[in-house]
């Protein structure tokens, strides 16, 4: 398989959900949540619970605006990577995640590849995604698509780690 054609398959995956757990480490703190997480075009909606269902937090949006609901409040913004920092310390260029959490790249990234055509690792070059290296494994062929079922973004700046582990997709 061609890096190129697994590339333009993931381009064209647009709407599809995933399921599954993610946990968020630094020096100050570990935390980990199952995770929901839907996107259809632009707009997507992501939902974390406890172990038991209890909801932890909710957002929501599209590249405009973004919506964050936790049990007590409701927060915007107009850029979601500044709402998530402010409301729970966590520094993620959301934006991002959307095509990161596939393995898909942008030409200006620095990409790891292996011999299937599959993406290792990636650091992002844009302007407000430096300092983040991922790790992906564990790939699995969904219709016709192989996608990771196990990223590890590090940031560098911060000595912060994000795994999402990933236990299902469905594609749209």
């Amino acid at each position: 398989m061609k890096i190129e054609t697994h590339q333009l398959k993931l381009a064209e995956q647009q709407s599809w959900s995933i399921k599954g757990k993610i946990g968020f480490k630094s020096n100050k703190k570990k935390q980990s949540a199952n995770l929901h997480w839907q996107q259809d075009s632009s707009e997507y909606q992501l939902n974390l619970t406890t172990i038991i269902g209890t909801s932890i937090l909710k957002m929501y949006g599209d590249k405009h605006f973004s919506t964050l609901i936790t049990e007590n409040d409701t927060y915007k913004d107009n850029k979601a990577s500044r709402l998530i920092s402010r409301i729970t310390g966590w520094e993620l260029p959301v934006e991002n995640l959307q095509f990161w959490v596939k393995g898909q790249y942008n030409a200006n990234d620095q990409t790891v590849v292996s011999e299937q055509g599959l993406v290792t690792q990636l650091t992002p070059e844009c302007s407000y995604c430096e300092n983040w290296t991922i790790d992906y494994s564990d790939y699995q062929k969904i219709q016709d698509i192989w996608l990771p079922h196990r990223i590890i973004l590090n940031n560098h700046s911060n000595s912060s780690q994000l795994l999402i582990k990933v236990n299902t997709w469905s594609l749209n």
